[in-house]
């Protein structure tokens, strides 16, 4: 395979080309200083794979990703010292196949470029921890979107189901029956893919409807 190699820190993009170039199946290694360089680099060499750093000078790496990703096809792992759940999450969005932070081994930088270019994802395992919480993070978000769209009705169950409140206690309040309760009580747990009051009472205290 050939490899567009893009890291503005000179001696850290030698050094690395030159172990890349001296592994099994490794037919060229192409440097690139900028994210101009690279593009130019990538329109010539029309390489398999790009490894890239997000700190560059002249642009985003998450810019660059979109870039490289729109005028050819190719496989992009990011190499980045950044391995925070922010900046993980973005470049998976922009397009990267993998992220390694740069304290990962050289052997599993090889591993990484065999595997994205089979066509699957390679990230370090430091880096997996930040994709759960950035996750984590998303549906959350979506969850708390899910209660904005709520009727104010179901909203009302909602916060009295997550304060402990039975069925008969919500109708009473209410002025509604227990049956109508117990239907709100279902497409709510629908709506948000859960059966259980607990997750229902953890939404509501995201949402604000109940104090934690």
């Amino acid at each position: 395979m050939n490899i567009l190699l893009v890291d503005d820190q000179n001696v850290v993009r030698e050094a690395l080309a030159y172990a890349l170039t001296s592994q099994p199946g490794v037919s060229e290694v192409v440097q690139a200083g900028s994210g101009q360089e690279a593009l130019r680099a990538q329109e010539i060499h029309r390489c398999q794979v790009a490894v890239i750093e997000l700190g560059l000078a002249d642009r985003s790496g998450v810019e660059l990703i979109r870039e490289l990703k729109g005028i050819s096809e190719l496989r992009v792992i990011v190499l980045s010292m950044h391995r925070d759940e922010f900046r993980v999450a973005e470049a998976m969005r922009a397009g990267a196949d993998g992220y390694l932070s740069k304290q990962s081994r050289l052997a599993d930088l090889v591993e990484a470029l065999r595997t994205v270019v089979r066509g699957r994802t390679a990230v370090s395992p430091d880096v997996s921890a930040a994709m759960v919480r950035a996750l984590q993070r998303r549906d959350a978000a979506a969850k708390g979107d899910m209660v904005a769209a709520l009727s104010d009705r179901e909203r009302q169950v909602l916060r009295l189901l997550a304060m402990g409140r039975s069925a008969k206690e919500v109708a009473a309040q209410l002025s509604i029956s227990v049956k109508t309760v117990e239907t709100h009580r279902a497409r709510l747990c629908a709506k948000v893919a859960t059966h259980s009051v607990a997750d229902l009472t953890r939404l509501a205290v995201r949402a604000g409807l109940v104090e934690a």
